[in-house]
Parts: C-alpha cells; structure tokens; sequence
C-alpha cells in the first residue's frame, strides 16, 4: 500500500569545535578534490507538510505520488501538488494514477485522478487498513479490527469477511486486529494479515485458506504480481506461501520484523527488522541472499519489479539503496526518520517520507561508490536459521556519503573523467586526519543511547543537544522515552506493548506467543490488560493518528500494571 528526504550533506566540520585556519583550507582542498557529482544532491524535488505523514505511495511509472496523512495530497512526478483533501487514515492508489481510494473514520471514498468524487460508501467501525488493485476495479477495506469488505469499481459490496473465527469455535479471538492487505496484479488475489494470522482470498472476497500456525500472528503482508507468492512477516520472523497455501519456507528472526516487500516478479523477499537488519531472500529456497546493517530499525523498504534495486528507509535517518546483489549504491538524509519509501518499477526513481517532508529520489546516478553488504556464505544452510548481524560497513546517520573499504576503488568512465577525483580526495583525508590526530580539532561524541532487550534498539545512534546550561541531556530512563520525546505516537504505543510482554513472560515463566497468552498468565489482572493491548494495539496500529494525551494514558497504564505485577514476585 504506501511504499516515501532531502540529501543533505553533512560533513564531519559541522561536528568540529574550535576550528583553526588550517582546517578551513583543509576542508575546501577536499571539497575541491572530490569527485564530480560526490556532492550533487540525487534528489529532484521535497515537499513539506505541517501535519504528520502516516503513509506513501507512487504508480510504477513514476508519474504520480499519493500522501496520506491529516491531509491526503496527490502530487504530479515533478513535485507538483495536483489537489489535496482532508485527513485520509488510510489510502492507495491505482497503478496508473486515475483512481485514488481513502478511507477518513466511517467513510471510504473513491477519487478520480483529477480529485473528483466517483463514490462513498459508510463503513460500521473505522478503517484499519485497505488495498485497491492496480487496475482500480477492486477495493477491499478493513472495517475496525476484524472484518473485510469487498467493493468493484462501482462501489458495489461484493463481500464481507470475519478474520477473528467463529464465537463458538476454541480458537475465536475478539482481541484480533487486522494489520494490512495487499492486492496481486489486477486484483486477482488478497492477502489479509492479522495478529490471528494470514487469510487468502479471491479479489471477489471468497475465502481461499487461512493459516494460523506458528502462533505469532502477522504485521505485515506482501503478494508477487502473479499471486502465486505470498510473504508474511510477523514479531517471529517472515513465512513464504504458495497460492495453494502450502508453506515454502520459514526464516526465523531475534526481533520483531518492521518492513516487508516482495519482487512484483516474486523472486526476490525484503525484510527488514528491529535488530537494523535489511535481509534478501531468494523465494525458491529461502536462503538468505544477503544483508545489511543500518544504524537504525528498519522501517519501510521497496524493491523493483526485477529486484535489480531495493530501497529502505531507516530510524537513523537515511534512505539507502542496494542493487540486487546488496551492494549499497547510495544513501539519502532526511529530516527526520525515513519512515516511508517506494521506488519505479524499473528501479530508476524513488521517494522517501519522514513525519514532514517528501523527497524525490533520483538512482541514476547514485552509485559514486560500491560498498558490499555481507553476502550469505556459500554453505549456509536453507533449513530455518535466525537472522544475526552480520560483519558490515556501519552507516553514520550524519553522513550523506559512505567509507571505503581500503581496497575499494571507484568506478569510472571509459575516458577516466569522472574518477579522477579520487586519489586527491584520499590525500585530503589522510592530511585531514594527520591535523585531527595533532589536536587541531576536536570532535563532540556521540551518546550511544543503552535501553533494555524489548525496547528501542540498542544501535541507535543520535547526537544529544545540550540544554540551556550548556549540560548534555541525559538517555531517557524508560525504553519508549525516546519516541515519545520525537512524538513518534505510534512507536511508543508498540514499545509499551513489547515490554508488557517482555515483564508478563519475565515473571510468568511462561512462553508468550499471543496476546491472549499474556492476558492469561495474569489472571488477576486480566480484564485490565486486555484493555491494555487493545488500546496499544489501536495506537499503534489503527487507522487514526494517535493524540499525545492517549499515549500518555497508556504510559500510565503500563506503570500500574507493571507495579501490579512486579509486586508478585
């Protein structure tokens, strides 16, 4: 559904304090000796929004670029807004621009490429989550947390579909949540995820199978453009099926999986996970083709049609590109975490989203540098194995420009004119750094900010600004302070609910795979926890832009209980 920063170059000098002359003209010989293009921003066009941007999607073309958001904007591919409307909590759009779907509380609404009105229809409860196929003719749309509606083109309901079971079956659980669907090509098939598991459909609504085992539900849903490939990603790790439901293959994860994509062409599985790892799996085997370490979660990631190139986006700032081997071709700063990319079906442009700005990627001629990503070894085994963090470059969040590996050379043109550059910026370096070792600068550290296993990732490197005193700020004192300082609602909500797990399995001694499983080990507790993760799971997940004051509620309602149970030991 919604696969999107401005490239802004940050030099190590806006880190130096007490600069010297010296250090002036050092800098501007190694600006001068870089190579041509080293400093071109490869981005074509931002736009800035005021309110918070909650999802993004671009036609395979590059031609169109739909927001959602508090407001919901359809720009043209240069960067030119085309029309806006009010809050859309969830929206798509076809893949050849001419037909928009929103949903905005009790409401779906179907827009024409021009902005006009074709068709509304009410729904029973909000919108959590809906897909429209790339043709427009299909939509299906999450009516709250449990059901699926069916629409044609016309807005005619072709059916309606119940994910949570049956009332009088074991296995019915009210506490489910729908967390995405995702149309094949044209439409021909839907794939709906929830923290019940994966459900398979026609386009028209007839259910087709479900599958719930494993006992980790499901947050993410990704389905090839044949429909024959379905991906699921869950808090466990990502599953691939067949379109006959059968399970090909099972890669295990240490932390919850955050972004998921698959190749249109299906051979080609993205994920990307808590623990910074960006993972590519060749869907016939599920061996893991290789991987790459950010400094940041991975929070968005799309891939071509071929899978020739895959774009991620990442807490620590950047967007990063890979060619189809996982050799890192580029990386791009935003102003704030790059929670949404897309990229062409060719592979060719891209956009990346943080909270307040959209930013039009330009891949051609991003590779100034090949830096490797850590391929899997050639006697990995294919049975199930858990994802670990490979020996990788690590990527400053403040460099828009990636280290070279010492035996790594540039590339350059037939005639030698772009690569010349090179050597003279490697002589800049090392006289840089001989006057850096000689203390004529000195650089501010940086905090490494240390929280606990189930909170925000442990890698997450960020400057800390000193206050008013001039004293700097201390780590926060609770695994979702963090987010909740950025005004990531949303984050903070799934933070919360991770550690209640993490304490309810730590003092239960009870192995917890789903919520109901933490509601149970309490019993004393149960009624209040399961309002708990209901509203945890509504802000993190649901359609609406979770308000500050909710959050904070939640906050306190985690302290109480935690005390609660902690006072059992």
């Amino acid at each position: 559904m919604f696969h999107l920063r401005k490239f802004s170059v940050k030099m190590g000098y806006a880190m130096i304090v007490h600069s010297s002359r010296i250090s002036t003209l050092w800098l501007c010989l190694l600006l001068l000796s870089m190579p041509a293009g080293a400093l071109a921003e490869d981005t074509l066009w931002d736009h800035s929004v005021s309110s918070e941007i909650n999802g993004l999607t671009m036609t395979p073309d590059g031609s169109y670029i739909l927001i959602g958001g508090e407001r919901l904007r359809f720009l043209a591919g240069d960067g030119t807004l085309l029309w806006d409307e009010s809050s859309a909590a969830c929206a798509d759009c076809s893949a050849d621009g001419h037909t928009i779907a929103r949903a905005k509380g009790y409401q779906i609404d179907l827009f024409s490429g021009e902005g006009t009105v074709l068709w509304q229809n009410s729904l029973q409860s909000e919108c959590a989550a809906l897909a429209l196929s790339s043709d427009g003719k299909r939509l299906a749309v999450a009516d709250g947390p449990v059901k699926v509606r069916f629409y044609d083109a016309n807005g005619v309901l072709k059916a309606t579909t119940d994910t949570a079971g049956d009332p009088d079956d074991e296995d019915y659980d009210p506490l489910a949540q729908i967390h995405e669907i995702a149309f094949s090509e044209k439409g021909t098939y839907a794939a709906v995820v929830s923290s019940r598991g994966l459900f398979y459909y026609t386009g028209a609504g007839r259910k087709l199978w479900a599958r719930e085992e494993g006992g980790d539900g499901g947050t993410a849903v990704a389905v090839s453009g044949s429909g024959n490939e379905i991906a699921a990603a869950s808090d466990a790790g990502v599953r691939l099926y067949n379109r006959t439901g059968d399970l090909l293959w099972e890669e295990k994860s240490r932390r919850p999986i955050t972004a998921l994509a698959i190749s249109s062409n299906g051979s080609r599985v993205l994920a990307g996970s808590q623990d910074n790892i960006v993972a590519c799996f060749d869907s016939k085997t599920g061996e893991a083709l290789w991987k790459f370490t950010a400094d940041g979660w991975i929070r968005d990631l799309a891939v071509s049609e071929n899978g020739s190139r895959v774009l991620a986006g990442s807490m620590d700032r950047q967007a990063y590109l890979f060619d189809g081997e996982g050799n890192l071709l580029g990386t791009y700063t935003l102003d704030g975490w790059a929670n949404h990319v897309a990229i062409s079906a060719d592979g060719t442009s891209g956009v990346a989203a943080s909270p307040h700005q959209v930013v039009r990627l330009s891949l051609t001629g991003a590779a100034t540098a090949v830096v490797p990503t850590t391929p899997a070894s050639s006697t990995e085994s294919h049975a199930p194995t858990t994802l670990s963090t490979p020996v990788s470059t690590t990527i400053s969040p403040t460099l828009s420009t990636t280290p070279l590996p010492a035996n790594m050379t540039t590339p350059t043109d037939a005639d030698g004119g772009e690569g010349g550059g090179f050597p003279l910026l490697l002589l800049g370096l090392l006289t840089g750094a001989a006057v850096v070792g000689a203390g004529g600068f000195r650089l501010r550290g940086r905090k490494r900010l240390s929280v606990s296993e189930t909170g925000v990732q442990n890698n997450l490197s960020e400057e800390m600004p000193a206050d008013e005193g001039g004293q700097e700020r201390s780590a926060p004192s609770d695994p979702w302070d963090l987010a909740l300082d950025e005004g990531d609602l949303r984050e903070t909500a799934r933070i919360l609910s991770r550690e209640m797990t993490a304490l309810i399995k730590k003092h239960s001694k009870i192995h917890i795979c789903f919520t109901n499983d933490a509601v149970d080990a309490c019993p004393a507790e149960r009624d209040d926890l399961a309002a708990f993760f209901t509203m945890a799971g509504r802000l993190g997940y649901g359609p609406e832009v979770p308000e500050k004051n909710e959050v904070e509620a939640l906050v306190e309602m985690y302290r109480s209980l935690a005390g609660r149970i902690e006072s059992k030991k």
